[in-house]
Formats: C-alpha cells, sequence, structure tokens
C-alpha cells in the first residue's frame, strides 16, 4: 500500500482517483488543487507518490510544484494531463517525472504507473546513497583518486587537486583529461582511454609525464578501472606521484651509464643502504650481495672513515679489496632516494 497524495483542481477526476486508489488498495492521504496547497500536504503528510495535474490554479503549475518538490523532499511526482502539446511533454521530461498519464485515465494505468514510481524512485534513491557514499570514500581516500567519463574529469578527491597544484575543481573538472598529458605521452593515454571506452579495458601502473594547472610537469603511476558514476559508466584514475621516482632512475641510469663506459663495477642501495641493484661485474661475482645492508655484511664490508661521503672498502674472501665511495642521489625536498657506489681512490 502506498501513501498518496492527489493535486488536481477538477472535483470530479479529483473523486474518480479517490475511487480507483482504494481499489487498487492504496490510501489517499491527501487532496488539494493548488501548488501551494500541494507543498504544505507533501511537507506535513510525506506521501509515497503524488499524482499532479499540471494545470493549476495559483502562482504554481503542476510541474513548477512539482520540481520545487524534488528539491525539498525527493517525492516522485506522476503527472496526470489531456494536455499532450510538445511543449508541455518537454518541460515534463525536464523536470525528471516519475510518468505521464493522459486524461482519462484507467484504473489499470494507474496502479501500474503508482507501482513503478514507487520502486524506481527506491532504486534511484539507493543508487544516490551509493554514489554520496562513493564520493565520500574517495575523498577519503588516501590516494589521489579522478574520475573520467568519455576522456573527461568529473571529479577528483583533495589529494587529486593538490597533484594539479590546485584547490578549485573548477579548474579542471569537465576538461578534457589528455589536456594536462605531456606531448610524448598522448599517443599512450589516447591509447588506454580508446580501449576502456570500446573494451572496457583498464590498465595498471602506466607512468607518464603530466602538467599541473600551471603547466609544470609532473610523473605519475597511473591505473584505471571501470565504475558507475551518476548512472553513467566511468573510469576510475588512482594516480602516484612519481616525480622523485622518475628523477631516481634517470640520474642513476646516467651514472650507471657513465661507470659501465669505463667497464667498472658499482651497486646501488636505498636509504638505509640496503642493496637493490649490482652490476654485472665479476668482482660480484659469489656474493650474495641483492636485499643485504652494506653496515651489516662486515664480512664484505669495512666502513672506512671519511667526513664527506660514505666509502665501504669491498674486503671477501678471496677478492680484490676495492675501495667504493658513493654519490647520493636526493629529491628537490633533501630527502635520500638512493646511494650509488663506485670505486673509487
Amino acid at each position: 500500500m502506498r501513501k498518496v497524495v492527489v493535486v488536481e483542481d477538477d472535483k470530479f477526476i479529483a473523486a474518480i482517483f479517490t475511487m480507483f486508489l482504494r481499489e487498487l488498495g492504496h490510501e489517499l492521504v491527501g487532496r488539494c488543487s493548488t501548488g501551494a496547497e500541494a507543498l504544505d500536504l507533501c511537507h506535513r503528510l510525506r506521501p509515497d507518490v503524488v499524482l499532479m495535474d499540471i494545470h493549476l490554479d495559483g502562482e504554481l503549475d503542476g510541474i513548477q510544484t512539482s520540481e520545487q518538490l524534488r528539491r525539498e523532499l525527493d517525492i516522485p511526482v506522476i503527472y496526470v494531463s489531456s494536455d499532450t502539446s510538445s511543449q508541455v511533454i518537454k518541460r515534463a521530461i525536464v523536470s525528471n517525472s516519475y510518468g505521464y498519464l493522459v486524461k482519462p485515465v484507467n484504473k489499470k494505468e494507474l496502479g501500474i504507473s503508482i507501482d513503478l514510481a514507487f520502486y524506481k524512485h527506491r532504486v534511484d534513491q539507493e543508487q544516490r546513497e551509493r554514489e554520496r557514499g562513493y564520493r565520500q570514500f574517495i575523498s577519503d581516500a588516501p590516494m589521489p583518486l579522478m574520475i573520467l567519463q568519455e576522456g573527461r574529469i568529473q571529479y577528483l578527491n583533495h589529494l587529486a587537486l593538490d597533484l594539479f597544484k590546485t584547490h578549485y575543481m573548477e579548474d579542471v573538472i569537465t576538461l578534457p583529461y589528455i589536456n594536462f598529458v605531456e606531448p610524448e605521452y598522448t599517443e599512450l593515454v589516447t591509447a588506454l582511454l580508446d580501449d576502456f571506452k570500446n573494451k572496457g579495458i583498464g590498465f595498471q601502473n602506466k607512468l607518464l609525464a603530466m602538467q599541473d594547472v600551471h603547466g609544470q610537469v609532473f610523473y605519475s603511476k597511473i591505473s584505471g578501472s571501470a565504475i558507475v558514476f551518476n548512472k553513467k559508466k566511468s573510469l576510475q584514475v588512482t594516480m602516484v606521484e612519481a616525480s622523485d621516482m622518475e628523477y631516481s632512475n634517470k640520474t642513476s641510469l646516467a651514472y650507471k651509464t657513465m661507470i659501465d663506459s669505463f667497464g667498472l663495477p658499482y651497486f646501488v642501495t636505498d636509504q638505509h643502504l640496503q642493496i637493490k641493484e649490482i652490476s654485472n661485474s665479476l668482482l660480484f661475482n659469489g656474493l650474495e650481495l641483492n636485499d643485504q645492508k652494506v653496515d651489516e655484511r662486515k664480512d664484505y664490508f669495512e666502513k672506512i672513515e671519511d667526513e664527506s661521503t660514505l666509502v665501504y672498502k669491498l674486503i671477501a674472501k678471496d677478492k680484490t679489496p676495492t675501495l667504493f665511495k658513493s654519490h647520493i642521489i636526493k629529491d628537490v625536498s633533501g630527502e635520500v632516494l638512493e646511494i650509488f657506489f663506485y670505486p673509487g681512490k
């Protein structure tokens, strides 16, 4: 049983609706003839469905009243009118009504329309609630998140706005994502967006150079997956700021290239002196170095006191004693990213 309010200025038609509703097992909780009365009734009675005539006496017609009810109370409205002019139909569509019945209305059509409106409205409420929960989730997420529809930015959380160096979503919202991608990566991003659009395929850990709203370049690893947002197929993109990583990789590569050109051995550690990489050198053959901490393997390394830099001497058995000096690679804030050890005197 649904609670129904009837807004109809024709008393005869209103009486027919009253009879139909009783026979259909619904409860008529209120009846009125103007938009202002309908607003007052609905605020007091909170019906499940409103049957609304379009042409009403007073300042508000049925469509205006329906729009106000949707904004204030979120109550589903079914229009009931003998007017089928295109102008009225367009207004009814834009107002997001839950049905349009043409007078005279029979009981069966009325019953079906009321049930459809009630259940469709419930589904819409559940969807909005899920979206509110999802918006809260992405707002509070511990990583930058962005939502794209048709390749355009529709939403960003606060951490994503920080990456774009802005406090205002309006600076990026509805703009094509490709606008913020460096030219050398546009082909990659275009292919990723096309695959998602045509095949629904997401992607993982794609490194690319992007621009913030001021045109400054930063590197980011992005991953994408399909979601539904505002009732539309959307692409959720997570972004991991990777400028420091990319800077470290390029700097390390430069050193490796230089040392390799001389055929010299080297190894790379993190800020805690845990070895991340060793060169392909006979000097290291037979030594278990990967993931080892230099300062803990005293059977392999001896620390040499030096006020200017870290220096270790390879003292492993059956190996030529070799002195390794270090070059510390830092990010722009001064934090150590990795340490490059190379032969030195």
